[in-house]
């Protein structure tokens, strides 16, 4: 029985890790340096072309990236969203994890959804209080 709860604590420890990296927004600096070769002043300009015509394209597959990576995680939220809340509720060992993963729907962005650290970093000084609306739904509030 000891064995089922030391492997049980390591599963959740192991999903929770996978899921914050899934919902994590890191990003992605690719630099490449340009190491220029002496030459004219006509191949130093088609070289520098050259050199911000690949950064725009590696800019634009960094930012598809982190789209992507930001759509898995709503389309994770949108099938166990309700089970972190619930995790939230009864797993109390792991309860400041799963608050990090949770999402909610903000004036902000009304058609995106924020983290509480999100909603936190753009609070006014002068504001003490978080007002929400429960609900099932947008719909339904």
């Amino acid at each position: 029985m000891k064995m089922i709860k030391v492997m049980s604590k390591k599963l959740v420890r192991k999903a929770l890790e996978m899921i914050r990296a899934l919902a994590e927004d890191e990003e992605e600096d690719e630099e490449d340096e340009y190491d220029g070769e002496e030459g004219g002043e006509d191949a130093e300009g088609k070289d520098k072309k050259k050199d911000s015509e690949e950064k725009e394209k590696d800019e634009e597959a960094v930012d598809e990236k982190e789209e992507e990576r930001e759509n898995q995680y709503e389309k994770f939220w949108k099938s166990f969203g309700k089970n972190i809340k619930l995790g939230i509720i009864e797993d109390a060992s792991n309860r400041n994890k799963l608050a990090k993963l949770l999402r909610f729907h903000s004036t902000n962005d009304p058609a995106g959804l924020t983290s509480l650290d999100e909603y936190i970093s753009r609070m006014k000084p002068e504001q003490d209080t978080i007002l929400y609306l429960p609900g099932d739904s947008k719909e339904s509030i």
